[in-house]
């Protein structure tokens, strides 16, 4: 909000009749939208030109018309913004990316001339931060920080989050976007102490036991490289009579012991052979303070475009019966080793 807001004269004299310069006002005005969709698929969109490419195409009304003047999108890209017809002294203006960070997903755009600079802004900034909130959810927030003389007051109603409200929205609910992106989530109590989970899930070992106990899920699990750290490859293999290909390599891409994490990603066959883009499958072993823990599996997604209107099926099902398999395994082994001989 503005700071010094108990002057507004405008002849800008001081007590002794000096004339003074005016003072700046700075405000800053932010909107967050709740979304079901990851937070790494909504950064593709703010992260680079779509952003601006897909509200022209969804939103006309909001922005008119996008010219990129220099750049691919990143850090010191220039578009020049068109508004729609309607308001005058508010047609056109070019602003620039200032800021990109892909880790914490930040983008930072100040306006550098144009009709929102001669309205009497001095400096106008939009930012967007894409916050993750869970594997399948995020938050959109939109802020604009500004700053203008303390003599023009009527330029606080004018800074607004309301373009950018609406088109989060509309990006969120994009049709397209929504059939080609998603995320699907399991989670099962085990009763177990984490640590002993993940000594199943963190390397090979649950490859090797889901062929025993779970034939119908996978019939085989070939080791073809590594030793179960990242970049491990396995070839799995589908038991028989399961439509589409019959086996499906994967990779470890991922695999942190200390927050007992693992990430794998199909690198060929089966699920892309069925119009997967991407298919990555993550496991989570997450403690509790009761000593026990939770087993979190996740599939995030990519469909192919021309697979959008026909989308594959995708299930956590198997993922689910397999969690439930290995916490009964491991139950049954604790007591086994308890009972005596």
């Amino acid at each position: 909000m503005p700071i010094n807001t108990s002057i507004h004269s405008s002849d800008f004299r001081t007590g002794s009749g000096r004339q003074r310069e005016p003072s700046i006002m700075k405000g800053s005005k932010s909107h967050e939208l709740e979304a079901d969709v990851p937070a790494a698929e909504l950064w593709k969109i703010y992260g680079t030109l779509r952003f601006v490419e897909l509200v022209h195409q969804l939103l006309p009304q909001v922005l008119y018309k996008v010219d990129v003047v220099r750049g691919n999108g990143g850090v010191g890209t220039v578009i020049q913004v068109t508004l729609p017809p309607g308001r005058p002294a508010l047609q056109s203006y070019k602003e620039e990316f200032v800021k990109i960070d892909n880790e914490n997903r930040v983008k930072e755009a100040a306006a550098t001339e144009g009709d929102i600079l001669n309205l009497g802004f001095t400096t106008y900034l939009t930012r967007f931060e894409i916050i993750e909130k869970g594997p399948g959810s995020s938050v959109i927030r939109s802020t604009v920080e500004y700053e203008f003389d303390d003599g023009r007051p009527e330029l606080e109603g004018v800074a607004s989050t309301a373009p950018l409200a609406a088109a989060a929205e509309a990006i969120v609910n994009y049709p397209a976007f929504e059939a080609m992106n998603g995320s699907l989530c399991h989670e099962l109590e085990t009763g177990l102490p984490a640590a002993d989970v993940w000594e199943v899930y963190g390397g090979i070992l649950v490859g090797e036991l889901i062929p025993q106990l779970l034939p119908e899920v996978f019939s085989k699990v070939e080791l073809v490289e590594g030793d179960g750290g990242v970049g491990t490859v396995l070839l799995v293999t589908f038991p028989p009579g399961t439509p589409g290909s019959e086996t499906f390599k994967e990779e470890f891409i991922k695999v942190d012991n200390q927050n007992y994490i693992k990430e794998v990603i199909v690198t060929e066959g089966a699920f892309l052979d069925r119009g997967f883009q991407k298919y990555l499958v993550r496991i989570e072993i997450i403690g509790k303070e009761d000593k026990t823990s939770v087993i979190r599996s996740t599939i995030q997604y990519e469909v192919n475009a021309e697979h959008t209107g026909n989308r594959p099926v995708v299930s956590t099902n198997g993922l689910a019966a397999i969690s439930e398999a290995i916490t009964k395994h491991i139950k049954q082994q604790r007591s086994a080793q308890q009972t005596p001989k």
